[in-house]
């Protein structure tokens, strides 16, 4: 019988939350251009919160404490709470259309729902 293939992805790649994360921060860097010159840097902003929300999702899941993993999943939660609203600014000073903004929004609230849950069984 043959040996198994070892698994070689690190924890967060297991995760649905980090491929939802890295989706998101895929479509900031398809939308930067539009995002520039925002009001209170908040196309920056959406950026910076997509990209930490990854970091944060990948830093828990490499975490061995229970309270700890917990912890950071919060922090990802948050920083996806921002991002969703630097996307309704984006919308409502019109650097973004509904119709192209929606499927991130989609994204968000998935990616919110998966944290909240990770954050109570982390």
């Amino acid at each position: 019988m043959p040996t198994p293939m070892p698994d070689t992805r690190f924890p967060h790649e297991r995760l649905d939350a980090y491929t939802v994360a890295r989706e998101l921060v895929a479509f900031a860097a398809a939308h930067r251009r539009q995002l520039r010159g925002l009001p209170g840097e908040s196309g920056e902003q959406l950026e910076r919160a997509l990209v930490r929300a990854l970091l944060n999702v990948a830093e828990a899941a490499g975490r061995q404490g229970v309270a700890d993993r917990a912890r950071v999943f919060a922090i990802a939660r948050g920083e996806t709470c921002e991002a969703a609203a630097a996307l309704e600014v984006a919308v409502l000073y019109g650097a973004l259309t509904p119709q192209q903004a929606a499927p991130a929004r989609a994204l968000l609230v998935r990616l919110g729902q998966m944290l909240t849950r990770l954050c109570r069984v982390a």
